[in-house]
């Protein structure tokens, strides 16, 4: 991890102030009217929004990852529909629309809410539901009611007090069913009543105008996608790839005195290490850390938007992606119920289809991460027809590396600060590479026997120890492809290469020897450092390294 990115509060610049800084930066709000009359940052997406309105379509759905502006976006929607033109001045769409005709928007967002237990869930959507009734001037059923009927009599009242069509918004359309994903018995006591809140929006097509829906993932089981005509499925459109986030080109224009700003702050905090940033250094690490997603064969770079903001607010680049949570269903589908490692993620190839899977029953990670925002589209195989997935970018990759690294070691957490004060000694040479070994045994020593009794094997202690590398800020990568096989674990330090060879149970001359035979340092020619081949011998009694070696290898 960069010493630039760490958490230090930075005083303020004595800078004249500019218009950037007295619009602000509106951290985790997300409606569109009180973003537009305070003058915060708005990045402009109503082009996307033209786009959209003015199709023949009717029915639209959109997936993106948590924290990537899609409440905003639905927010946005609700105040075009709502004809209030006043608060769209100076965007695109201000000129472009004519009539500004005001339609009844009937807004459902159903993650404001819980769905761990069943007598959570009609509170909930009953509250979802009467705050819109109120709305319309709605009062309550003297008897029971069903959801269908209480969404219908909604759309029919707006459009009888109004005489336009109806506008229905639906943000976290899944939030339900993702609360309730280790409980399949409860999942499917959620999933019929979201379904029937969902039906009348095929039977009242007469009465809508437009209908969109947002969530992080697909649950075919629902009947949304197969009810509604026509449904315009936006997620790998190209033509919609920006219509969330902030893609490098809006970065670069739109942003362009925010990031300034945030240049001279960052410089300011540097200088104490005897570092500098300027613009271009900046730009480079917030695409470092927060750029690298990708929705379509366009690949248009994307930034995540929760975590750009935050570090314009807060005037420092750290990681921000990990404070929201990892959902622990997606680490105990890693861990258990898959074959698949950590390592094995970047690279991963899939096609499409894939990516795009329904999330009814996990058990296969790969459309979860995607769909969560883990993994990301890295590059197109147009022959194959297949995707590589990747993790976006640092903050994620170390985010979710961290809460890996947390699950398996939960009753063992304190080593990570042990493994990362030896991981900056080493960094900073105040200690050999060899006495940062004697740590990486130490904590090897300390994993469960509750994980290792059940999967001894090299892949484990691999995946293990690049989690426990990414978690404590190392520049390590696992599996590089060479042209004789593929490394365990390179680790790049300031001032040398660690190549590290695992063998579980057979020795550690067999992997240096597996080193230099397959000639791995091949792949760091270039590199200007020394480059060292690493054996580690796991013992299958002690469960930690018994035996290793060190050689230099370049």
């Amino acid at each position: 991890m960069q010493r630039d990115c760490h958490m230090k509060a930075f005083p303020e610049d004595n800078m004249a102030q500019t218009e950037t800084q007295r619009r602000g930066y509106a951290v985790g709000v997300q409606t569109f009217d009180r973003i537009r009359e305070r003058g915060s940052v708005y990045i402009d997406k109503t082009p996307y929004i033209w786009k959209m309105v003015t199709t023949d379509a009717v029915n639209f759905f959109l997936s993106r990852p948590r924290r990537f502006g899609k409440s905003l976006l639905v927010d946005t929607l609700r105040c075009y529909f709502e004809g209030r033109k006043e608060l769209f001045e100076g965007l695109a769409i201000y000129d472009l629309e004519k009539e500004w005709k005001k339609h009844p928007v009937i807004q459902l967002n159903l993650s404001n809410g819980k769905y761990f237990e069943k007598e959570l869930v009609h509170g909930t959507l009953d509250k979802i539901l009467e705050q819109e009734e109120r709305t319309f001037g709605l009062g309550e059923y003297k008897e029971p009611t069903s959801y269908d009927a209480r969404l219908t009599r909604l759309i029919e009242t707006a459009y009888e007090q109004t005489g336009e069509q109806v506008v229905v918004l639906i943000d976290e359309y899944d939030a339900p069913m993702l609360d309730s994903m280790n409980d399949p018995a409860l999942q499917e006591y959620i999933r019929n009543r979201v379904r029937n809140l969902f039906s009348p929006l095929k039977a009242q097509e007469k009465y809508l105008r437009f209908v969109f829906l947002t969530g992080v993932s697909k649950f075919s089981q629902l009947s949304v996608f197969s009810e509604l005509n026509n449904l315009q499925q936006l997620t790998f459109n190209p033509d919609f790839e920006g219509i969330c986030g902030i893609t490098e080109e809006e970065l670069l224009t739109q942003m362009k005195p925010d990031i300034e700003i945030l240049a001279s702050k960052m410089d300011e905090f540097a200088q104490q290490w005897g570092e500098r940033y300027d613009y271009n250094h900046t730009v480079e690490k917030l695409k470092y850390w927060y750029d690298g997603y990708h929705f379509s064969d366009r690949m248009t770079n994307i930034y995540c938007p929760w975590s750009l903001i935050n570090a314009l607010a807060m005037g420092r680049i750290m990681n921000f992606w990990f404070s929201t949570g990892t959902p622990t269903s997606l680490i105990n589908i890693l861990r258990t119920r898959t074959n698949i490692s950590l390592v094995e993620l970047e690279g991963y190839s899939a096609k499409l289809t894939r990516f795009d899977a329904p999330t009814e029953r996990i058990t296969d990670p790969i459309p979860a991460l995607f769909q969560s925002g883990y993994l990301t589209l890295k590059e197109y195989d147009g022959r194959k027809n297949e995707w590589k997935l990747g993790f976006p970018n640092e903050e994620v990759r170390e985010g979710f590396a961290l809460c890996l690294y947390q699950y398996y070691m939960a009753d063992y957490i304190g080593s990570a600060d042990t493994l990362g004060i030896a991981f900056n000694d080493l960094r900073f040479k105040d200690k050999t590479f060899e006495q940062f070994i004697e740590v990486i045994r130490k904590w090897y020593a300390g994993i469960p026997y509750s994980i290792t009794d059940k999967n001894q094997n090299e892949q484990l202690y691999q995946s293990l120890l690049y989690a426990a590398f990414l978690a404590v800020g190392g520049d390590v990568s696992a599996e590089e492809q060479t042209s004789d096989g593929r490394m365990d674990i390179a680790l790049k330090m300031p001032d040398a290469i660690y190549i590290l060879e695992l063998k579980y149970g057979k020795t550690a001359e067999e992997a240096t020897d597996q080193i230099i035979a397959k000639n791995y340092a091949v792949r760091f020619a270039a590199d200007s450092r020394p480059v060292w081949a690493v054996g580690l011998n796991i013992s299958e009694d002690h469960r930690t390294i018994d035996h290793y070696k060190v050689v230099q290898v370049k």
